[in-house]
């Protein structure tokens, strides 16, 4: 299966919208992860969150509507991107959360990936257009699981 060098996606009521345009270098599976934090689980309600990280000159904000979209920091300088109005949790962003090399970055839900490349595009009977999911590709972390127990500060 290859692997896309675009996707977009975008909060559940449509008012929050990104596109990504990934790096020809970016590499999917190591850079795919899942969080167990208390941030994540409390802000999502789920045990553990999906999400895939990239360089944030990959990413850009397309939304009809800037103000739908908020930032919310329970511990200064992590940033949890969400939509006003619905609350969908987009992506998170920590001011040293950067690469090797120092290019910043940000981590990207992955469920707010538009069906379209989460699952495949679909034709005309709705059936999915065999190798036009990127699911697997996208979401498929090697052994990155992040565990931070209790690190809700105070609100």
């Amino acid at each position: 299966m290859s692997a896309p060098s675009k996707v977009a996606g975008g909060c559940l009521c449509g008012a929050v919208r990104y596109e990504i345009n990934f790096k020809p270098d970016h590499v999917f599976k190591s850079n795919a992860f899942i969080c167990l934090c208390t941030q994540c689980r409390k802000q999502s309600g789920a045990l553990a969150m999906h999400f895939f990280n990239l360089t944030l000159p990959s990413f850009t904000w397309t939304s009809p509507t800037p103000s739908a979209r908020a930032d919310y920091e329970i511990i200064p300088g992590n940033h949890r991107h969400f939509c006003r109005t619905c609350g969908s949790f987009i992506a998170w962003q920590g001011d040293n959360n950067r690469t090797p090399e120092g290019e910043a970055q940000l981590e990207v839900c992955a469920g707010t990936l538009d069906e379209e490349f989460l699952v495949g595009r679909k034709d005309a009977d709705g059936e999915v257009i065999p190798g036009t999911e990127f699911g697997e590709v996208l979401c498929h972390p090697e052994g990155n699981i992040g565990w931070a127990q209790n690190e809700v500060g105070k609100c």
